[in-house]
């Protein structure tokens, strides 16, 4: 009886061992679409949408998530291949410096990111990097790498292509692996993309490799990263130096493009500041929100800092936090983004 089940067990085995071959033999030689359904794609992002609000909840302004609604959409009418017919893009309640995406056309931001951008040109080239990842099917191809992989080690739980959609639920550990991104390749890639979304969106296409620059000086005073520096992500240096290289590209072809900077920042009048990362975040934090100043005839960083924090060290935080030196000379007009405490009342 014994050898009778061993044997079984072998052949067991065997078979296994054999379809995880054949898996990922078929999956190598399909690099450019994932062995998932857009329907079962679909069925993945609904679940993952609730996942992704239960824990971070939206931010209450639909002013501004209408604003960025209608620049994602726009990116999205630029695409000749939109791959999915609706596109959701949404802005979820969390300090963290933070965009993802999930398959089937839901892109996410975290105020925390919008606080550290400075114009729209940078928000249209983080959203279409983001797009770029669903059109890509950078998410339902991690995923099925993900399953291969829990073939072999749990000992063949293997999807039938009807539960497809419902097997795939995105667990916590999946989630985690999207916020940390999607390999070197993966990530040049929706950087190229997503820059020349932007561009034929009529956007400058420096934005990109600026952000970039932005948020390695604001790591230094925030002390949390962008997830596009996390480990699984191409180093940061290669990813400005591409991102520049072709932006000098693009501006020889398109020498006409906005930046959009102040229509920005006036939608960020407000923006609740640093705070809770998550909804089970039960840390307290002193309430904190962006005031928007528009710069006078002489002003400077350092009297700005006098003026309203009677503290000229606080011109290094508004210099880094904005983008610019701290020697910077202000043009009369220009908006800045200021770090207040306590609550917003709107005027």
């Amino acid at each position: 009886m014994y050898a009778s089940l061993t044997n079984r067990y072998k052949r067991f085995f065997i078979i296994l061992i054999c379809t995880a071959v054949i898996f990922f033999s078929i999956y190598s030689s399909v690099s450019t679409y994932p062995l998932i359904s857009k329907e079962s794609e679909l069925e993945i992002g609904v679940s993952g949408d609730k996942e992704v609000i239960l824990q971070y909840g939206i931010y209450q302004d639909k002013t501004l998530q209408l604003y960025v609604n209608n620049i994602g959409q726009n990116l999205i009418n630029k695409l000749s291949n939109q791959e999915f017919r609706k596109f959701y893009f949404k802005i979820v309640d969390s300090s963290d410096i933070n965009a993802f995406a999930l398959p089937g056309g839901y892109v996410y931001l975290t105020r925390g990111l919008l606080a550290s951008l400075n114009s729209e040109a940078e928000l249209a080239s983080v959203i279409g990097h983001e797009i770029s990842h669903i059109t890509l099917h950078h998410g339902a191809k991690m995923m099925v790498r993900s399953i291969g992989a829990q073939i072999l080690s749990l000992g063949g739980i293997i999807a039938s292509p009807e539960n497809a959609g419902k097997w795939l639920v995105i667990s916590s550990s999946l989630f985690q692996q999207i916020n940390m991104g999607y390999g070197r390749s993966a990530e040049l890639d929706a950087d190229a993309q997503g820059m020349m979304n932007s561009v034929d969106a009529g956007y400058k296409p420096h934005a990109m490799s600026k952000f970039l620059r932005n948020l390695r000086n604001q790591e230094i005073m925030s002390g949390q990263s962008y997830h596009g520096f996390q480990a699984s992500h191409p180093d940061t240096r290669e990813r400005i130096v591409k991102a520049r290289l072709l932006g000098d590209s693009l501006s020889r072809k398109y020498p006409n493009t906005k930046q959009n900077q102040n229509i920005y920042l006036k939608h960020l009048e407000g923006l609740v500041y640093d705070g809770k990362r998550h909804k089970k975040d039960k840390r307290k934090y002193k309430p904190k929100y962006l005031e928007i100043y528009k710069v006078m005839e002489g002003d400077t960083l350092t009297s700005i800092a006098l003026n309203l924090f009677n503290d000229d060290r606080s011109s290094l935080e508004i210099s880094v936090i904005n983008g610019i030196k701290e020697n910077s000379i202000l043009t009369p007009g220009l908006l800045l983004k200021i770090v207040r405490n306590g609550v917003y009342i709107k005027p």
